[in-house]
């Protein structure tokens, strides 16, 4: 089993080692100091959290979130998951040029523009100042996604296919789909493959929905948590085995008029293992750009004096023999 450990990023001149070792039952140990929370959205997207759409959505557009459910009535699951994807489904592209990450035990903020396009095309670059010029790569598109981090010492950019990331052995060992970032930004869909139960009261007015969800991993548990308005304020992912693997916190919540999408400004990102959340906001974003975005956003890049290496393919399994 492959397992990924120790993601730490503090700007340095120095360039960051890769390590490997064998832990207990013949397991392979990868230790990346880099940017945690760049490989956390990785393991996530699979995300699973956008650059052509700049016109549509600015401050002056922007306003108070507006109430999706009626007053003093408790909503029933058929009107939160569909006021719910229907908002999600209004959304066909977003795009933000001055979002801003934090991490924690890190001072400086990571700038970060970020462009999404459905149906899983992601590109966030990430850039501690302007000295040091662009610092992080990491996208997706329909086939596969990546991650390339200037400071790694094996100038290595690492890739997988989204077909096979389910079934390899980083798979097994972070069992979190992709998906899971786009869903912590907001772009959530109950789907009607998978079993919801509620909504639950939860106290402070809010409501509860649980969704079962299968995977290649065995049976997740997701639970969404709206407040009395019908925002989405929390949404935890757990194990087959009931642990807590991911959490996201939304916050701020606005409305563009321009297009009727509801979004949360500010999100905050836990997944196990990590020390701390990564905090993003997305600064102004714009939705629905009538501008087509260029396929080549979504192409997989490459960076002079790095290597591209398939974190699901056999050369990563070899290192540790």
């Amino acid at each position: 089993m492959l397992t990924f450990l120790n993601f730490s990023w503090i700007p340095t001149t120095e360039p960051l080692p890769l390590t490997l070792s064998r832990g207990e039952e013949g397991t392979v140990i990868i230790r990346f100091p880099m940017y945690k929370p760049l490989f956390l959205v990785l393991l996530l997207l699979t995300a699973s959290g956008c650059e052509a759409l700049k016109n549509v959505f600015k401050p002056k557009h922007s306003g108070q979130a507006p109430s999706l459910l009626t007053a003093n009535t408790p909503p029933t699951l058929e009107q939160l998951t569909s006021v719910t994807n229907r908002n999600s489904l209004m959304i066909k592209n977003m795009q933000t040029d001055d979002a801003s990450i934090r991490v924690p035990g890190v001072l400086m903020q990571i700038r970060a523009n970020i462009v999404f396009e459905r149906p899983k095309r992601l590109r966030l670059r990430g850039y501690a100042s302007s000295l040091t010029g662009q610092e992080i790569d990491f996208g997706s598109n329909d086939t596969l996604f990546w991650l390339w981090v200037r400071r790694l010492e094996s100038k290595e950019m690492y890739y997988c296919r989204h077909d096979q990331f389910a079934t390899c052995p980083m798979r097994q060992a972070v069992p979190i789909e992709p998906d899971w970032i786009l869903e912590a930004l907001g772009i959530v869909e109950f789907r009607a493959d998978e079993q919801h139960e509620g909504p639950y009261p939860v106290g402070d007015g809010n409501y509860q929905i649980v969704t079962r969800r299968q995977t290649p991993s065995g049976q997740f548990t997701k639970k969404t948590t709206f407040n009395d308005k019908g925002w989405i304020v929390r949404q935890e992912m757990f194990s087959p085995q009931n642990v807590l693997t991911a959490l996201a916190i939304s916050s701020d919540h606005r409305y563009d008029k321009l297009t009727g999408v509801l979004y949360a400004q500010k999100v905050e990102v836990q997944c196990q293992g990590a020390e701390g959340s990564l905090s993003i906001d997305l600064g102004n974003p714009t939705f629905n750009s009538p501008t087509p975005i260029s396929s080549g956003l979504f192409t997989m890049p490459s960076f002079d004096g790095y290597r591209s290496v398939d974190i699901c393919g056999p050369e990563v399994l070899q290192r540790g023999g």
